[in-house]
């Protein structure tokens, strides 16, 4: 995938048709209209981002919320025809490194234990288990993996294009 054709930008209203595909696509419990809008319109603490092709089609989303200097990753997925491509590398890279922009020093997320491909690239980027959530998921039920990244000082932006991982 070429990176230097992507780009990440913020949501806009607009975009929430095309976030909710992917969103049903790939949650068993997705994320509503509403609470889509909710986060682009009530919360000055939360960041939602989306990638998009040179010709506007939206390929994924990552949201997070930033309380003081704690970040908090709610939500990252990727349109499956573009899934294992580094893309969610793209998208988290790129949250991680606007987070430390703003003075983000942790970073917390939660994963289903199921999710190896999720937790995988989370490890790639530092991420360590931190704790389970007993019973977090629903639909089917499941576990959670507290995952956290402890200093995200390292993630500043550098480059032009986007780089996978």
């Amino acid at each position: 995938m070429d990176f230097c054709n992507i780009t990440i930008e913020y949501i806009k209203e607009e975009d929430i048709d095309a976030v909710l595909k992917i969103e049903r696509s790939s949650f068993s419990t997705p994320w509503s209209r509403e609470m889509f809008f909710c986060e682009l319109t009530d919360h000055p603490f939360s960041y939602l981002y989306v990638a998009k092709n040179n010709k506007g089609r939206i390929l994924g989303y990552i949201c997070y919320w930033l309380v003081f200097d704690e970040m908090n990753i709610l939500n990252l997925a990727v349109d499956e025809e573009f899934r294992q491509k580094g893309l969610g590398s793209a998208l988290l890279k790129f949250v991680l490194e606007d987070g430390a922009d703003r003075g983000a020093q942790t970073v917390h997320l939660e994963v289903r234990h199921s999710n190896r491909a999720a937790i995988e690239l989370y490890e790639k980027f530092g991420f360590r288990q931190a704790a389970v959530r007993k019973n977090y998921y629903e639909n089917p039920e499941e576990d959670a993996l507290l995952m956290a990244l402890d200093d995200i000082s390292v993630y500043r932006r550098k480059e032009r294009c986007l780089k996978a991982g």
